[in-house]
């Protein structure tokens, strides 16, 4: 659920007269960049801008608000019921009404007054003298702000009347002892509902059967202890810093709104580095929990974050954004991160290298870009669109050094690299051209070698039937693209190119721009069109499988 009301950020702390501008509020929004850059100052406009928000950091003055304008705050200054004057004709029918839906830019200048800067509506002068009139509300004003700072814990504590949890965790344990013992509080809720949701996040690694408090005589405090199957409970003093984490998001996301009777869409959580000692299997269980979470419950989310993984979760959701936070020519500035031009910039902030290709799902390693085009599409097609690239699998190209070891004539050394290369994640896939000229042709040997050499079940090796992957492009993909009709299938062994020039679709003698026509080609293409080759109904099954595997 999108947010319509958008803020810009300038001139507060380290952000210059460019800033940085959320133009809209998604269900999730990352905030990524090198430590001291200025991320949490975003969370201050947060404060600022959210229910009963004060400026106590005199940050008011630095943002500018921009939000739709609607009927009811246009009827405050283009009356229905007035004519003539200065503005002539009816105010409303005449004026009024064709700036519905137009842009309004403003400062709050103090809990009465605000200062309008502008708006994208062509208005006369007398027009724009009436709009400025206009005492908007943020949306975000119905909004409750909660944080939860990178520096948390959760330790044992007294019991008393209160039911507060602050940012830095205080409270945690008081919060879950109340609703495990009090007469008066849903204990199902921390039994129930939270222990699922732990569960579905730690799975298949870690599985609690209870949670509960357990008091130490010692010091008159009560500890959060948690059940393993075949343990005895174990205290959360003795778990790692990153199970805390966990805990503490979901007593914000799934027992704060019913301790303080609010409705969990009326919420935006601001949540920092949640990635600490946290495994990234574990992040991305996590984040994917986030998302469905803000999904189902209409709520937003916002994480600052230094984890790849989190660009791998969101950087593809369409109901995600990511800013990058930067240091620019005026000062900090932020750019929203589209996954092409500022991408390797976000990347190289969060530090990311070749090893991380370890901490994939698994890894699809293919001969080039056209060839991934294929098959994200083809994945998409036997997953009912399940599956994501980023998310469950990422795709590794092999053309260059490693195809080369494949290649070579001397067998030993190169293989040896070329299978070490392909098990550095051992959830892997390997989809190869047979380049084969007919049917009775052999695959080449050193590819036939890597196939016994790799013999893993958590890995997969496709060497295509067919000449190359091109020879999977069905006729409706070619007929739909060049303005074709009744054209035959191209055959299994037959060079692109010389389709093509078969059919009076191309007369040149090579076939270049494969990647950018991959997209037009795929774009045509579903099961029933592709049905003319059986193998890929074969492949892609297993292929499927293998990646949900990977994930489970």
């Amino acid at each position: 659920m999108t947010i319509g009301t958008g803020f810009h950020l300038k001139n507060y702390k380290s952000f210059g007269p460019t800033g940085v501008e959320l133009k809209n509020i998604k269900s999730i929004n990352v905030i990524v960049g090198r430590n001291n850059i200025g991320k949490s100052a975003l969370l201050h406009a947060l404060d600022f801008l959210c229910k009963d928000g004060d400026d106590h950091l005199n940050i008011a003055k630095s943002i500018e608000v921009t939000q739709l304008l609607d009927e009811s705050s246009l009827k405050q200054v283009f009356h229905p019921s007035t004519s003539r004057g200065e503005l002539g004709g009816n105010h409303w029918d005449d004026h009024g009404v064709k700036f519905v839906g137009a842009s309004f830019t403003w400062k709050q200048i103090s809990d009465r007054s605000i200062e309008f800067i502008h708006t994208n509506a062509d208005a006369s002068e007398t027009e724009l003298q009436h709009i400025s009139k206009i005492h908007p509300t943020s949306a975000l004003r119905s909004l409750k702000h909660i944080k939860l700072d990178a520096d948390r814990d959760i330790a044992p504590e007294n019991i008393d009347e209160g039911m507060t949890l602050s940012s830095a965790g205080v409270g945690a344990t008081r919060i879950v002892h109340k609703y495990l013992q009090h007469v008066g509080f849903d204990r199902t809720l921390i039994q129930g509902t939270l222990l699922t949701a732990l569960n579905q996040i730690f799975s298949p690694d870690i599985v609690f059967n209870e949670i509960t408090t357990r008091f130490h005589s010692s010091t008159n405090q009560w500890e959060i202890f948690l059940g393993e199957a075949n343990k005895g409970p174990i205290a959360l003093s003795a778990s790692g810093s990153g199970l805390k984490t966990v805990i503490l998001t979901l007593l914000n996301l799934l027992i704060r709104p019913d301790f303080e009777r609010t409705p969990v869409d009326l919420y935006v959580f601001s949540l920092e580095e949640l990635e600490n000692n946290l495994h990234p299997a574990l992040q991305r269980n996590l984040f994917v929990y986030l998302e469905e979470f803000a999904l189902n419950n209409k709520c937003h989310i916002f994480l600052t974050t230094h984890s790849n993984v989190a660009i791998d979760i969101f950087g593809s959701s369409e109901h995600s954004q990511i800013l990058h936070v930067v240091r620019g020519e005026d000062g900090v500035v932020g750019n929203a991160y589209t996954g092409d031009a500022v991408g390797h910039g976000v990347l190289d902030d969060l530090g990311v290298r070749a090893s991380d290709l370890l901490q994939a799902n698994g890894l699809i390693w293919v001969e080039g870009p056209s060839d991934r085009v294929y098959l994200k599409k083809w994945i998409d097609l036997w997953s009912d669109g399940k599956l994501s690239e980023g998310r469950h699998y990422q795709f590794v190209f092999y053309g260059g050094s490693v195809l080369a070891n494949i290649d070579a004539s001397p067998p030993s050394t190169e293989m040896r690299e070329a299978i070490t290369a392909f098990k550095i994640n051992r959830n892997f896939a390997f989809v190869c051209d047979s380049d084969r000229k007919n049917s009775s042709s052999s695959i080449k040997p050193r590819v036939a070698k890597l196939i016994k050499e790799i013999a893993d079940s958590r890995a997969m090796i496709w060497v295509t039937r067919c000449k190359e992957i091109e020879n999977y492009i069905p006729k409706e993909a070619f007929e739909g693209v060049h303005g074709k009709t009744k054209l035959a299938h191209i055959g299994e062994f037959e060079a692109i190119q010389d389709y093509l020039r078969a059919n009076k679709i191309s007369k040149a003698k090579e076939y270049t721009n494969k990647h950018t026509k991959a997209f037009a080609y795929a774009e045509r293409m579903t099961r029933n069109n592709l049905s003319f080759r059986p193998e890929l109904e074969e492949q892609l099954t297993e292929l499927v499988k293998k990646i949900c595997a990977w994930n489970s």
